[in-house]
């Protein structure tokens, strides 16, 4: 890993916290609805994730294409934080929720919050690979950053949920979603930079200006 851009570990780190906050409650997602939400059935957990997937689906490539037009990688930032946001709110949502619209509400805003964080994520990961290591940092994307989480975080949301309740791993994994969050912003200062030719470490454009 110390061979591995800065840039690449923030992105990666931000999305091993994520999918652990996620998969502290996703696997267990249907106990929940069917077990505290009034009239609540597996049918209607299945129509919960049929909205979510249709409006990610809607939205993310329409925004990737507008996204891929604009210079400079910015307004990725932006639109990648709008996106983790939506993420944290909605994880927050769902200790609130005792309605089958509250569910469906829910489900709608991870859609939105998916579509604009993946649309914009995997733009800026694709920039920052490291030149003749990308099968490698595509990699610990796929095995650290949701095969390893996505593990950790069913096995600690289990015991979680199993100890203290459905509303502590709620307010557990939307804390985890706010501090992935707030790590993207370290991700700023290297956008828009160049990777110096043998070196694996980003250089800011002001800092490129500086070495003129």
């Amino acid at each position: 890993m110390k061979n591995v851009n800065k840039a690449i570990k923030i992105l990666l780190l931000f999305l091993f916290t994520t999918q652990i906050s996620l998969y502290m409650y996703q696997p267990l997602l249907a106990v929940f609805v069917t077990d505290f939400i009034q009239g609540a059935t597996i049918s209607i957990v299945g129509f919960s994730t049929a909205f979510y997937a249709i409006v990610k689906s809607i939205i993310q490539v329409p925004a990737a294409k507008f996204l891929d037009k604009q210079k400079g990688e910015r307004d990725d930032f932006y639109v990648m934080i709008v996106g983790a946001v939506f993420a944290t709110i909605s994880t927050y949502a769902y200790a609130l929720i005792s309605e089958v619209w509250h569910l469906y509400m829910v489900s709608i805003g991870y859609g939105i919050s998916a579509a604009f964080l993946f649309a914009a994520y995997y733009s800026i990961f694709s920039h920052h690979v490291d030149e003749g290591a990308q099968g490698f940092e595509w990699s610990l994307f796929s095995v650290g950053g949701l095969t390893i989480s996505s593990a950790l975080g069913g096995a600690v949301g289990g015991v979680v949920v199993e100890s203290f309740g459905f509303t502590t791993a709620f307010i557990i994994a939307g804390t985890l979603s706010l501090i992935a969050t707030i790590l993207l912003f370290a991700l700023y200062p290297l956008l828009d930079g160049f990777r110096p030719k043998g070196e694996a470490v980003y250089v800011s454009s002001k800092e490129r200006l500086k070495k003129k």
